[in-house]
């Protein structure tokens, strides 16, 4: 038999060495576990989140972008529940069902176990419950598209109230759930919060009363999203009406968020629902305007407005009514049915440059601020 070298020898027994002392150090207990099982759970927890899941991501998003339901029914229930984004949470709960192998299959026991198994349940639990609210999400928008047809508008607010009031039922739920399967007793839990939950009420005062606000705002109806109001020194457009507060989107593009407590019981001047939009205009004429030229502009003028297919005609007023200090003033004044402020500005310039046409043909001029000076020569003879 051949006889090893030295080098040989010195490398054989190193890696004896080596093997020894590394088995004596997996066998060796750190923190009440075998630094083996340690290893063993690192090695599974560094391999779910850096090749796992990304894994587990690409193969689902793939899955869904070739999903027939997907091409073939976009808008129905299935549809809006695989277009959202349904592969993260997934892919995060075939990682942590890998974890739980993991832990099943390093023996883990004692208290470690116990609280290595309530962590992955409580990481579990937050998926699903996402899991769940894009399933709430997916309903909505299905009631969403069968609402948008319907002539009312009442349920075109329900569907959005109606998804966040679930998803916080979902989300109380299953945390209740959770707490429960940790062996909590959440009944006497609940029972035995006692003074404190009383305190918890009299300090969410302002937040019932604002659920209380935003239920009869949704029930009384008295504006609706979309509609422009005016609340005290406030106005804008209704953007959005939430649980606790209505965001209103100002003229000047801020967004103001007012309690739900405050707009029930305030004065709202709805300004979308009028059915027709006043506009009042004052034509100021040059005293030089003889009198048969001003009643021949104001019959044409009249005539004109009254003719305007979205002017309800017995409202029109055009008639001379005041002397001023530099122009004979004549009034107009009409309603327009129109319903949102864009199109009332663009039919009221049309008639505005209707007007100046009409005093151009005329030859009528518009008068401005002016004031004449008489002198007199108060030199003595």
């Amino acid at each position: 038999m051949k006889e090893l070298s030295s080098m040989e020898k010195f490398l054989f027994e190193d890696s004896q060495w080596f093997s020894t002392e590394m088995s004596e150090f997996l066998k060796s207990t750190v923190f009440i576990m075998p630094t083996w099982k340690w290893a063993f759970l690192g090695i599974a927890f560094a391999a779910g989140i850096f090749v796992l899941r990304p894994l587990f991501y690409f193969i689902l998003k793939e899955l869904k972008k070739h999903n027939p339901i997907v091409k073939k029914y976009p808008k129905s229930f299935w549809g809006y529940y695989l277009q959202s984004n349904t592969d993260r949470p997934l892919a995060w709960i075939l990682v942590i069902l890998l974890w739980f192998a993991a832990g099943d299959a390093a023996d883990l026991s004692g208290k470690f176990a116990k609280y290595y198994d309530h962590f992955l349940r409580g990481l579990i639990a937050i998926f699903i419950i996402r899991l769940i609210c894009y399933l709430v999400d997916a309903a909505c928008s299905v009631l969403a598209d069968y609402t948008s047809k319907t002539p009312s508008t009442f349920d075109d607010q329900i569907v959005p109230f109606a998804s966040k009031a679930a998803k916080i039922f979902v989300v109380v739920m299953g945390f209740l759930i959770v707490l429960q399967s940790f062996g909590l007793n959440v009944m006497s839990l609940l029972a035995g919060l006692g003074l404190g939950g009383l305190a918890l009420a009299l300090a969410a005062q302002d937040t019932a009363a604002n659920l209380f606000g935003s239920i009869t705002i949704l029930f009384d109806r008295p504006f609706q999203v979309g509609d422009w109001v005016k609340i005290k020194d406030m106005e804008g457009t209704v953007e959005e009406i939430g649980f606790r507060s209505t965001r209103v989107r100002t003229f000047y593009n801020s967004l103001i968020t007012i309690p739900n407590a405050m707009m029930a019981k305030e004065t709202v001047d709805n300004m979308g629902v009028r059915p027709a939009r006043r506009v009042r205009q004052v034509l100021g004429l040059t005293y030089e305007t003889p009198p048969e030229k001003i009643e021949e502009f104001c019959d044409r003028v009249r005539y004109y407005i009254k003719s305007d297919e979205k002017v309800i005609s017995d409202t029109v007023t055009v008639h001379f009514n005041n002397y001023n200090a530099s122009s004979l003033d004549v009034l107009v004044n009409f309603h327009l049915k129109v319903y949102t402020g864009p199109e009332e500005l663009a039919h009221q310039q049309k008639i505005f440059i209707e007007i100046l046409k009409i005093a151009a043909d005329m030859k009528v001029d518009f008068a401005y601020p002016t004031q004449t000076v008489y002198q007199t020569n108060l030199t003595p003879k």
